[in-house]
């Protein structure tokens, strides 16, 4: 038998009657023993060589325990391709690239440090237009690839494209085209509760971190990496997760100060607190990559659409995150909401010295599917048809197969389009002229 009691009805928070007493813990409240606090001296330029680092006078504070930069710590590579590290060194790419931390007895004491802390360097120029980037003669946010091999372009190795059917047959065929460029700026998530975790090792060095994060079994995985590269092979990661405010995408990847505190707990030998003020979260986190999507579209005299063409270019920043793979669900409301035979996508990633970019809610569908509804518009008035109406003819069906070899098992875009239209008493107003 199976078990039916939440069909139809909401599922249960465990976490609700503590979050509704004010019980649940958050990172912020976590303390444990003889807990130290960091602090993270970030980048004052967007592309740079690294002159030198002094930590002279921040090591001499009293209250200081640990003092780290990417010159006297293992190197560990981070994100989605491992073209980050956790501590820059040699170079930074962006404005809030991590170039040392602290820890120390209070987070003012950290703070002071950090202060204290002269980084020397020599400016380069940097590209910040992901269509610049993309130019002869750009200069290069990366030298070489994550494997060490020369790159000549700022190109992200992560190709997204896919076609269907004859796309300038239907071009030639079609009796109405709408053509249109639409672009969506960067977003920061700002959830509930900033960003934070405390690093710290038992007494057989393995580590147990608490973090905010969405995917603890792959960040145990990318700390189990870190540890390998400092010299800790073999040794295994507890992830705790603590009650979350908020994620919304920034907790999709493990960050640079994740790997920081796990780094200062190591030197130090006590657990390690990094928690981002709003304003650092703004410097230090992901937020979701700025895009910029041409579509050229067009449908019979009938206003059955015949073709989509669909080329996009994100704004990756400096490195490379899981939002690379946001292309792969933009995809879906382009080739699958509405039907449409002939279909042309083609997603390209593009570094630039901007901050690099992640996920955030929708996971790339907002942006394709604003774009995609702007020239949906665009083609009816061309076409002379009312838009819902155009939407109605087009709308995919149960039983479908897209353009993508998908299987529509249930499709309510009609019916979505009926309540839509009844609620803003579309009919009346227009025929009104409205």
């Amino acid at each position: 038998m199976y078990d039916t009691r939440f069909v139809g009805g909401s599922v249960p928070r465990p976490d609700a009657p503590d979050k509704a007493a004010g019980k649940a813990l958050y990172i912020h409240d976590l303390i444990r023993p003889g807990m130290l606090y960091g602090k993270i001296k970030f980048s004052d330029h967007a592309h740079a060589r690294i002159i030198h680092i002094d930590t002279s006078r921040a090591e001499r504070l009293a209250g200081v325990r640990a003092v780290v930069t990417g010159y006297n710590t293992p190197e560990i590579r981070i994100g989605f391709i491992k073209d980050n590290f956790a501590l820059k060194k040699g170079k930074v790419r962006q404005y809030r690239d991590e170039v040392a931390a602290v820890a120390a007895v209070d987070p003012d004491v950290a703070q002071e440090a950090v202060d204290l802390i002269r980084v020397e360097y020599e400016e380069l120029p940097g590209v910040f237009d992901p269509e610049e980037a993309m130019a002869e003669g750009a200069p290069l946010v990366h030298e070489t690839d994550p494997r060490g091999r020369p790159k000549v372009d700022n190109m992200v190795p992560v190709p997204w494209k896919f076609e269907a059917g004859d796309l300038e047959s239907a071009k030639r065929s079609a009796a109405f085209i709408a053509e249109g460029r639409y672009e969506t700026p960067l977003i920061q998530q700002s959830c509930m509760g900033t960003a934070g975790c405390i690093a710290e090792f038992d007494l057989q060095n393995n580590l147990i971190i608490h973090t905010k994060t969405q995917i603890p079994f792959l960040a145990q995985n990318d700390f189990n990496q870190a540890l390998a590269a400092m010299g800790l092979r073999g040794k295994r990661t507890r992830v705790i997760v603590p009650t979350l405010g908020g994620s919304f995408g920034t907790g999709l990847d493990t960050h640079g100060y994740e790997y920081i505190a796990i780094l200062l707990a190591y030197k130090s030998g006590r657990p390690v607190k990094i928690v981002l003020t709003r304003e650092e979260e703004f410097t230090a986190l992901s937020p979701r990559q700025p895009t910029r999507t041409h579509i050229i579209q067009g449908c019979d005299a009938a206003g059955r659409l015949a073709f989509r063409e669909v080329r996009m270019l994100l704004d990756n920043g400096a490195y490379t995150s899981w939002g690379a793979t946001t292309p792969s669900v933009m995809m879906l409301p382009i080739s699958s909401l509405y039907r449409v035979p002939n279909v042309f996508y083609e997603a390209k990633i593009v570094y630039t010295n901007n901050t690099y970019c992640q996920a955030m809610r929708g996971y790339g569908n907002p942006q394709a599917a604003w774009a995609l509804e702007c020239n949906i518009d665009q083609l009816a008035e061309t076409a002379g048809i009312d838009p819902y109406e155009f939407r109605q003819r087009n709308a995919n069906v149960p039983d479908e197969i897209t353009p993508m070899g998908l299987q529509i098992t249930t499709c309510g875009l009609d019916r979505c389009l009926d309540t839509v239209a009844e609620k803003l008493d579309w009919k009346r107003k227009r025929g009104k002229g409205g």
